[in-house]
This record gives C-alpha cells, structure tokens and sequence, in this order.
C-alpha cells in the first residue's frame, strides 16, 4: 500500500506563488515530482474547478484544497507551510498551512475522510502550532500520521 503522504510531499516555508491558482499549481507539481500524477494539467484543472464550487479555507490560515480527478491513481496528501502567506478566501486572512488532497476518480470516499479528519484536527490550536513549528518533513509526517494514518 502507498503511503498518503511521504517527505517528498511536504514543503516547509515554501514560496509557491502569490496566489491561491499559483499555490495549487505548485502543490500539483509536487505531487507529480513524487511519481504520483498521471495527469498534472487534469489535478490542477479538477482542484481549481472544486475551488471554484466554493472556497476551500478555513479559518486560522488553512487552506484544504481537493478534489477526486483522474490525474493522480492513489490517495495522496501534499502540505506546505507557505511563507509568505495566501489569499484562499477565508475572512480572517491568507493562509500559512496548506494541504493538498488529490483522490482518484474512481475511488471510494477516502479524500473526503481525510479532509473531515484534518478539518477537526485544525480546530485544535496545538495542531496547527506543532505544524507551524515543524522542523523537518518526518516531523510533519509524524504529526499527520497521528490524524489519518489509519485511511
């Protein structure tokens, strides 16, 4: 089994552009540098479509970006912690956290518990401060793999 998230999958203080297309943009490359897309024009086209449906943010600087697509074969989670910081929409400012949920197609209903996963994790202010305090990718994995490893 593939795991969800691995180091490549993670970038910390990263500038992946200046706005929230540029930003998803980078978390798609991401996923294909990872030898995990099919098809990194579809991720990017089937995330910026389900962004268009209705913002993914939250509030507290998180950013959840999804979607179910036929660029990638397997669950996969990117994150970044962004500097600077992104506009996603949310009404009390641009965000520093971002994850990527790329789901196949075809799939079950896994990225939608993930995304209902790290949604109440985020809630918890000590998650999102041992994120922001992260210093290597294992550290990241670690501290997500406490949330969803069991997917």
């Amino acid at each position: 089994m593939t795991s969800l998230i691995t180091p490549d999958l993670v970038r910390l203080d990263a500038d992946l552009g200046a706005d929230k297309g540029a930003v998803i943009h980078a978390l798609a490359d991401v996923v294909a540098q990872a030898g995990r897309a099919l098809d990194v024009e579809a991720l990017v086209a089937d995330v910026l479509a389900r962004e268009a449906k209705a913002a993914t943010c939250l509030t507290g600087g998180i950013a959840i970006p999804h979607c179910r697509t036929e660029g990638v074969e397997v669950p996969t989670l990117v994150f970044a912690r962004l500097s600077p910081r992104v506009d996603f929409g949310a009404e009390d400012g641009p965000a520093d956290l971002a994850f990527l949920i790329a789901a196949p197609a075809g799939g079950d209903d896994a990225h939608l518990q993930i995304l209902t996963r790290l949604a109440r994790a985020l809630v918890r202010p000590e998650f999102g401060r041992d994120l922001r305090g992260a210093e290597t990718a294992d550290q990241v994995i670690a501290i997500l793999g406490r949330v969803v490893a069991t997917l």
